[in-house]
C-alpha cells in the first residue's frame, strides 16, 4: 500500500509547485465521511453478489447475477509448459463467478479516503485542484467529483481460496491503487488533456451518444449491458469525455447515486484506455490476463457499499436490521430481480436513488464484482 501512496505523494509535489487560490473557499468546508468495509464487511457486503458459481462449465451454485455471454464453457483447461523443451501443462478444471475484486469511493474532495476510516492525505492547498461535488469547480457550476480506487479481493483476504489461484487481477491484499488527481485529464475544463487520451472521445460526445443511452439504458437495467457501445454508461449518462465534471458547463446534478455511479463507470473506462484494467471472462483469459483497452461493462457489477449498502433482503419476519455502519441505518428495500448488485448503467430507481445521506454520507462506496474465468490447476 505504502508503494502506491509514494507515488501519489511524488506527483502532488509536483503539482503544488503550481498552485493557485481557489475560486471557491466554500469547498474547503467539505468534510471527508469515514467508513470501513474492513470491519463492516459480513454485514454489508452482498455475499449472494457471487453467485452463480461455474466449475467445469456447469452450475455448481445457482444465483441471479447473470453471466457473461461468452464466459468459458471448457471443462478442462491446461496453462503453461512447452512438451518440446520436456515441460508439462498445469492441468486443471475451468472455475468461472462474480469475484468482489475492488472498492471505489467517490468523493467530493481529492485524497479523501472513506474506506480507510475517513482519512484525508494532508497535502497543503490541495484544493486547487479540484472541488465539491455539490459546488463545482471555480467557474464551472456543475458537478464534480474525485474518485479512489482499492483492490479488495475478499475471497483471497478472508482465505477462502488457494492463494494465487484466480485472482481477477493478480491482486490478493487490500491495497490503494489509483486515485483521480494522479490524472491531468480528470479535472480538464478545456479538453486537451482528455483529447489526448481519449481521442475517439470526438466521435462520441453528440448525437451518437444520444441514440444509443435510451438502448443501453433499457438493456442495462434488465441486467445486460451493450458492450458495443462502450460510450455510454446506460441510463448514467455518457462516458466521455473522461473528466470529472457532469456535463460541459451545464450539468446539473439531480439524482447523486447516478452521477457517483457515472464517476465510477468513466473511472473505470480511463484506467482501461490507460491498460491499467485486465480482461478476466472468456478462453482466451483462462490462464493469465489480457490488457483491454476499452472498458467490457457486462464484465463488472456493482454494489453500493456505503453510506446505506445494498445488501440482501432479510426473511420475512426478522428483526429489523441493526446499524451497520457509524453513519445510517441500512436502507433494504425489496431488491429488483432477487439480487443486490446491478450492472453497469442500470438506473438508480430500481436499486438506490435513494441511498444518498446528505452532510454524513454524501462520499459514496462502491463494491466491484468482477466476472473471473481462470483454470484451477490440478497438477503442479
Amino acid at each position: 500500500m505504502w508503494k502506491s501512496l509514494k507515488s501519489v505523494l511524488l506527483v502532488i509535489g509536483m503539482l503544488l509547485a503550481t498552485s493557485v487560490t481557489p475560486a471557491n473557499a466554500d469547498q474547503m468546508k467539505l468534510s471527508c465521511s469515514s467508513y470501513n468495509p474492513l470491519e463492516t464487511m459480513f454485514k454489508d457486503v452482498c455475499w449472494s453478489g457471487m453467485f452463480p458459481m461455474k466449475l467445469m462449465g456447469a452450475t455448481m451454485i445457482p444465483g441471479k447475477s447473470g453471466e457473461p455471454a461468452d464466459r468459458t464453457n471448457k471443462i478442462i483447461c491446461a496453462c503453461g509448459g512447452d512438451l518440446t523443451k520436456g515441460q508439462l501443462p498445469r492441468i486443471g478444471f475451468t472455475v468461472g463467478f462474480w469475484a468482489p475484486a475492488k472498492i471505489l469511493d467517490v468523493t467530493r474532495r481529492p485524497y479523501c479516503l472513506p474506506s480507510l476510516g475517513g482519512m484525508e492525505l494532508p497535502f497543503a492547498s490541495i484544493n486547487f485542484l479540484n472541488g465539491g461535488a455539490n459546488l463545482g469547480r471555480s467557474d464551472r457550476h456543475e458537478a464534480f467529483a474525485n474518485w479512489t480506487l482499492y483492490s479488495f479481493p475478499l475471497i483471497y483476504m478472508l482465505r477462502l481460496i488457494d492463494d494465487g489461484a484466480c485472482p481477477p487481477d493478480g491482486l490478493t491484499e487490500f491495497d490503494l491503487l489509483q486515485s483521480s488527481p494522479m490524472f491531468p485529464n480528470w479535472n480538464d475544463a478545456i479538453g486537451r488533456y482528455t483529447t489526448f487520451i481519449n481521442p475517439e472521445m470526438l466521435l462520441f460526445t453528440g448525437v451518437n451518444a444520444m441514440f444509443a443511452m435510451p438502448v443501453d439504458g433499457a438493456s442495462s437495467t434488465l441486467g445486460k449491458p451493450l458492450n458495443n457501445l462502450f460510450w455510454v454508461a446506460g441510463t448514467w449518462g455518457n462516458m466521455y469525455p473522461i473528466t470529472g465534471f457532469f456535463g460541459n458547463g451545464v450539468g446539473k446534478m439531480v439524482d447523486p447515486v447516478q452521477f457517483t455511479s457515472l464517476t465510477g463507470a468513466r473511472a473505470l473506462s480511463l484506467l482501461h484506455r490507460l491498460g491499467m484494467l485486465n480482461e478476466t471472462v472468456g478462453n482466451d483469459n483462462l490462464c493469465e490476463r489480457n490488457t483491454r483497452f476499452i472498458i467490457r461493462k457486462d464484465a463488472y457489477r456493482w454494489q453500493f457499499l456505503a453510506p446505506s449498502p445494498e445488501v440482501n433482503g432479510r426473511l420475512p419476519g426478522a428483526p429489523a436490521p441493526a446499524t451497520t455502519t457509524s453513519q445510517v441505518q441500512e436502507v433494504n428495500p425489496p431488491q429488483r430481480f432477487g439480487t443486490c448488485t446491478h450492472a453497469t448503467g442500470s438506473s438508480t430507481a430500481a436499486w438506490g436513488m435513494w441511498r444518498d445521506v446528505p452532510a454524513t454520507g454524501e462520499d459514496h462506496s462502491y463494491l466491484l464484482f468482477q466476472w473471473t474465468d481462470c483454470c484451477f490447476g490440478i497438477t503442479p
